[in-house]
């Protein structure tokens, strides 16, 4: 153990003479010298402490130690044959197989040089381990020098996150600058080596050590699809500010031409939102231009004031067919151009009220082999909303009232202004819950008379009182689970509403359709979804649920089944020539579902015809995920209540197939059209440095048009890669519970700006 510092001058004379023994110094560090222009002095000194086979020296100034030689001194510690270190100044000099613990780095090598008194020194031919947050950086250079605490510097240097002896890729560089208080490094003459292959030089450039953002050009990614031919994409990032920052894209594409993008992204305390414009001077498929525009903005003005404007256009409706390789884009059909002022708060009382006016209008995209029609647009629509809650200790109130102006290029307009109040009562117990409802729906309406809409009222309305009765109960019961001790829920549930027939035929639609009949909609007091129809009711629902619960709670299994029984017929269609139930019961709804097992789920639901003596809409899905990058999920869907009739089948999955090999796809194929509409076939592969995937996607973009394309991806860990950062995300969204095998590498996103930044480059 190292003797005190009290210790050491007496043991020094005795260390100095003895020969070839095993011994051990503890060296009292004096003060670091005060620069003179600087008058505040630098931090103290740790103890220093050399142990050695042999040491010899003067005391309080020179010692050098010969023979499996250790220097330590806070977190610096030096392993070697032979050390001089001069304490006065300082410095260190060590030979024949030196080894050097800095922080949690280490350097090993022939020759060092180091001053311990402002952390320089050099390093000659030394071989370097670099730890960082996620991943650890081996490499060697012809000359290390140490220029500070937080600053180190490699001369014709290379380094891997690769083992040893699989060294598969590398970077290789004249000179690399690591500055660690900064956390950035800085890189001349360098280049990326794939397999002795350059496939990315760097001439000048800097990387970011600790994945922040900074401003510079990221790498560049490729991809071939069938509407765009090949692909190739130069991002160049502008790290503003802390909270601002965008992104420039050149994207060049075979078949189309070159097409510009821009995205800003800003945040701050009060407001935050992003802009993004792509423009493509000339499609060469078209000759002519093309552009998008999409524009988020969310203020907070005052504690009490918020605004929202979402903004979105393109220039065609066949853009995002032509131009975008995700089906979450490829199937819009209306771009929203919305802005919304929003007020609230608290009045005397303990009323909550807030208004809020909304203007609002729809770029509708048409398939000209499936046309639609556009949805109205409101110019403008104002809600108010009035609540008081435990009124007298038991009821509720609420007055939500709308106005809103609905324009059309070719359909009837007008303005609708509406009310629709609610009383309740709520009588809430562990074992049961009891809510009696009342309400009212009042509508009116002041319509523009138009040749194209003769003979409607020009002033129509509508008032419909209602009332309505939820009531359930709950039990449970301890049993036994496949050995298991559980809990067993039996929930019994019946709502009950009534509103009287009134006519609203002469009542114009604007925003309202029949809701689909599901396990929600049949605990509400309204058919309709929208403000032009109530519809008539006198009716009963009756459900039932059972659980089996764990001893925290946890569901494992669920079953349900509801119907609702009609006491009259019904007299409110949407429009007057449709279709009105005369059945006395509707549909059964009944599920099943839960964990079957650790790793596998199941779900089953359908809904049953009693009159037609048929299944209606049925699902089932399982999905089977016993630990990260293993998983598959099979579903198979049929709903003959809508047109066109949907039937189909889904499966995805993530698997390994070798060593380092996964394998992951989706098959979803309509029954109905005898199409695919969306396949995506793809290989990872994880050579625990590197990882490479690639993709084949197939799509239905629109009708009797498919989209076809291959996406790849060579991400080196620890350090960035190049591709399609586009894979990533068409896997997550088409492969539930898809996951990357590196993901220290795919985690590097800035948790102020959540963007990745694989790999960044100045010129």
């Amino acid at each position: 153990m190292p003797h005190r510092p009290a210790r050491a001058a007496a043991l020094i004379v005795l260390l100095a003479a003895a020969s070839h023994v095993w011994g051990q110094l503890s060296i009292p560090t004096p003060p670091a010298p005060r620069a003179p222009s600087k008058p505040a002095a630098p931090k103290p000194r740790g103890p220093s402490t050399i142990e050695a086979q042999n040491i010899e020296g003067v005391s309080e100034f020179e010692f050098i130690g010969r023979g499996k030689v250790e220097f330590q001194r806070e977190d610096l510690t030096i392993y070697s044959e032979y050390l001089r270190y001069n304490q006065e100044f300082g410095r260190i000099e060590a030979n024949d197989g030196v080894r050097m613990l800095r922080g949690v780095d280490r350097f090993f090598g022939p020759r060092l040089r180091y001053n311990t008194l402002d952390d320089t020194g050099v390093f000659e031919e030394s071989n370097n381990i670099l730890h960082g947050e996620t991943t650890t950086m081996r490499g060697k250079a012809e000359r290390t020098e140490f220029l500070g605490k937080d600053h180190l510097r490699m001369l014709k240097s290379t380094f891997s996150t690769c083992a040893p002896d699989k060294e598969d890729w590398r970077f290789d560089a004249e000179q690399l600058d690591l500055d660690t208080d900064r956390q950035v490094a800085t890189v001349r003459n360098g280049s990326l080596k794939f397999f002795d292959t350059t496939i990315l030089p760097m001439p000048y450039g800097s990387v970011s050590l600790d994945n922040q953002r900074k401003t510079g050009f990221l790498a560049p990614f490729y991809s071939h699809t069938t509407l765009r031919g090949f692909e190739l994409s130069i991002p160049y990032y502008w790290n503003i500010a802390p909270e601002r920052d965008a992104t420039f894209i050149a994207d060049t594409m075979a078949k189309r031409g070159e097409l510009f993008k821009g995205e800003l992204r800003y945040i701050d305390r009060s407001y935050t939102g992003n802009m993004n414009l792509e423009y493509l001077p000339n499609d060469k498929e078209l000759n002519r231009s093309r552009g998008a525009l999409a524009i988020q903005h969310l203020q907070r003005i005052t504690p009490a004031l918020t605004g929202m404007v979402d903004i979105n256009r393109v220039s065609d409706s066949r853009y995002f067919v032509d131009l975008s390789s995700q089906v979450r884009q490829v199937s819009v059909g209306n771009l929203q151009q919305m802005g919304m002022l929003t007020y609230g708060g608290v009045l005397p009382g303990a009323i909550s009220y807030s208004v809020s006016g909304m203007y609002q209008h729809w770029q509708t995209l048409q398939d000209p082999l499936s046309p639609t029609t556009p949805p109205y647009a409101r110019e403008p629509q104002i809600n108010f909303n009035l609540i008081r809650n435990d009124i007298a200790g038991r009821f509720d109130v609420a007055i939500p009232a709308e106005s809103v102006r609905f324009t059309h290029p070719t359909m009837l307009e007008g303005t609708r202004l509406q009310i629709n109040p609610t009383l309740t009562a709520p009588i809430l117990a562990p074992g049961y819950f009891l809510t009696p409802k009342i309400g009212a729906h009042a509508a009116t309406y002041d319509l523009v008379m138009t040749r194209l809409t003769p003979g409607n009222e020009s002033k129509p309305s509508s008032t419909v009182p209602w009332a309505s009765l939820d009531g359930g109960l709950i039990f449970d019961r301890p049993i036994r689970w496949f050995g298991e001790q559980r809990t067993q829920t039996f929930e019994p549930r019946l709502f009950y509403v009534y509103a009287p027939f009134r006519n609203q035929n002469n009542v114009p639609i604007f925003d309202t359709g029949i809701s689909d009949l599901n396990y929600a909609q049949i605990f509400t007091e309204n058919r309709f979804a929208g403000g032009d129809r109530f519809g008539d009711a006198n009716q009963l629902t009756l459900a039932a649920t059972s659980r089996v619960l764990t001893d925290s709670g946890t569901e494992l299994v669920r079953g349900t089944l509801a119907q609702r029984y009609y006491f009259s017929d019904e007299r409110v269609g949407l429009t007057p020539t449709s279709t009105l139930r005369t059945a006395s019961q509707s549909d059964v709804l009944a599920s099943v579902g839960g964990r079957l097992a650790r790793s596998l789920t199941a779900d089953a639901s359908v809904q049953y015809s009693p009159s037609l003596s048929r299944s209606e809409r049925y699902t089932v899905s399982a999905r089977y995920a016993p630990e990260i990058a293993k998983v598959v999920s099979a579903s198979y869907r049929y709903n003959g209540t809508v047109a066109p009739v949907i039937h189909q089948v889904d499966i995805t999955g993530q698997w390994p197939i070798a060593a380092g090999w996964y394998a992951m796809g989706r098959f979803n194929y309509s029954l109905v059209d005898s199409q695919v509409l969306e396949a995506i076939g793809g290989v990872e592969y994880n050579a625990g440095c590197w990882v490479f995937r690639t993709a084949l996607q197939r799509l239905q973009a629109a009708t009797n048009t498919t989209s076809s394309g291959i996406f790849f991806q060579l991400e080196f860990n620890g350090f960035g890669g190049v591709g399609s950062d586009e894979i990533i995300t068409m896997l997550k969204r088409s492969v539930p519970g898809y996951s990357v095998t590196n993901p220290t590498q795919a985690g590097l996103v800035p948790p102020s700006m959540q963007r990745p930044l694989p790999f960044q480059q100045v010129f």
